[in-house]
């Protein structure tokens, strides 16, 4: 059987005590720019109250209409831990907010009249209130109420690079350092590069383990026409990565295939890994959670415990990038 270990080294649980692991803001190559003031919670409201999002269900087709508010609830719900602090909470509702605006914008998929869907693998997560009470139980009013004024306070912020809406994704965990958007899907995102997000090596999920016998391995790539030898131990061969240690090629059975390709056909939490043969199994060790592309959740919420605020948060990790208000 295919068995999952998340595995939490004592030295990153001794660093998450220790006060040395503070970062200083010089450190962290951030952008010290700050939103200029003046639009108060009774605005924010009253551009939210008359904006409407259509999501759709992709399970059932179905359309909901609602208002932003709304829907940016549901997709912190959906998408973040509510403990996280608020000013990482304010920076996923802006990047939510933009990924939704960006989306209506260039989405090529027929959606039948919505504006998105509620996927977190085609756009974002969406839950709707009878799935927020069913996950959060006796702490559903509090994390409602705690989101609630967190989307009050930045609801008409986005992102934009070039007067123009950024594709504003995010992940759960890096391996330390997020990536380039060209190495993992290719094209030019000249905002989604590479930066430093240290807290997440201080993750208790920061690392994971897979194993698989020589038949799921061979299950995982039963579509792929690879010859399996009787040397399981020289199936995996050459393996290339990018500057922050991303797989961005492995050669399994004289094929190459891109590392993000493997971390689908194997279900790995990330394109991070190393792959060890040993005592006829195949032991695969993964960092972080997610394409590592644009914003670590963990990192964002790491950075917010350190004292930054959402709009540093967001431009730590979206390189070049405006923070716009708009009028709903």
């Amino acid at each position: 059987m295919k068995t999952y270990t998340l595995i939490c080294f004592f030295l990153a649980l001794s660093l998450i005590l220790c006060p040395l692991v503070a970062v200083e803001k010089s450190s962290q190559v951030i952008s010290q720019e700050i939103i200029e003031e003046g639009m108060n919670d009774t605005e924010a409201t009253t551009n939210a109250d008359s904006t409407t999002v259509k999501v759709m269900s992709v399970a059932s087709d179905n359309i909901t209409e609602m208002s932003l508010k709304e829907y940016l609830l549901g997709v912190i719900a959906g998408e973040m831990n509510a403990s996280y602090h608020e000013e990482a909470i304010k920076a996923q509702i802006v990047t939510a907010h933009t990924l939704l605006l960006y989306t209506k914008e260039h989405n090529t998929k027929d959606l039948k009249g919505a504006d998105i869907t509620d996927s977190y693998a085609l756009h974002q997560a969406y839950i709707t209130p009878e799935k927020q009470k069913e996950k959060w139980k006796d702490n559903y009013k509090a994390n409602k109420e705690k989101i609630e004024k967190c989307i009050d306070e930045v609801i008409n912020l986005t992102l934009q690079y070039d007067d123009e809406y950024i594709c504003a994704v995010f992940h759960a965990i890096s391996n330390g350092t997020t990536e380039n958007a060209t190495d993992v899907w290719g094209g030019s995102y000249p905002y989604l590069v590479s930066v430093s997000s240290v807290g997440d090596k201080l993750s208790p999920a920061y690392q994971s383990q897979v194993t698989f016998d020589k038949n799921e391995f061979k299950e995982g790539f039963k579509d792929s026409e690879l010859n399996f030898n009787d040397k399981p131990e020289k199936w995996v061969e050459k393996i290339t990565r990018t500057d922050t240690g991303m797989v961005k090629s492995i050669t399994i059975c004289g094929k190459e295939f891109k590392g993000t390709d493997v971390r689908k056909m194997l279900d790995l939490r990330s394109s991070t890994f190393t792959c060890e043969f040993k005592d006829d199994e195949f032991v695969f060790t993964v960092n972080g959670y997610g394409h590592g592309v644009g914003m670590s959740q963990y990192g964002a919420n790491y950075m917010a415990q350190q004292g930054y605020k959402y709009d540093e948060i967001l431009k730590h990790y979206y390189k070049g990038v405006d923070i716009v208000e708009i009028q709903g």
